[in-house]
């Protein structure tokens, strides 16, 4: 794997690059935890119809609240683990040919950057080589 410095702004980022290929970005800095937000779920048919064909995509459900909280409709899933003494949080697809793999930290130096790895490349053997390489991470002091 090659690391290569992109241009950026307001933050530091890296592509990861395997062979001829991109296979995701390291960013430093400024980045925020991971959510969805790319669809509504509601319980209303006529606001369900409304927006159902559009881009951001509606899902009709009788239990919205419970079913929003469950991320039943989310393309990936997250957890929490702690790597070198850092609570990060982890995105892992629902299927492998939809989401991302991806690490998330809130803070990783006195400056309290954030730091996320994202890969977008979502072999299996992809997701197992990131959950080790996500495990050996290690911050300086």
């Amino acid at each position: 794997m090659v690391i290569k410095k992109e241009r950026a702004e307001d933050s530091q980022v890296y592509s990861i690059n395997a062979g001829n290929k991109h296979v995701g970005y390291i960013y430093y800095g400024d980045y925020k935890p991971f959510e969805e937000n790319s669809f509504f779920i509601t319980d209303d048919k006529e606001l369900y119809g409304k927006y159902k064909n559009r881009e951001l995509k509606a899902y009709f459900s009788d239990n919205s609240d419970r079913d929003y909280r469950n991320g039943i409709y989310n393309v990936n899933y997250y957890y929490y683990d702690t790597i070198n003494k850092h609570r990060a949080q982890i995105m892992m697809p629902k299927k492998m040919d939809k989401g991302l793999i991806g690490i998330h930290f809130d803070s990783v130096d006195i400056h309290q950057k954030k730091m996320a790895i994202i890969i977008n490349d979502l072999s299996e053997e992809n997701k197992e080589l990131f959950l080790k390489v996500f495990k050996t991470i290690k911050f300086n002091p």
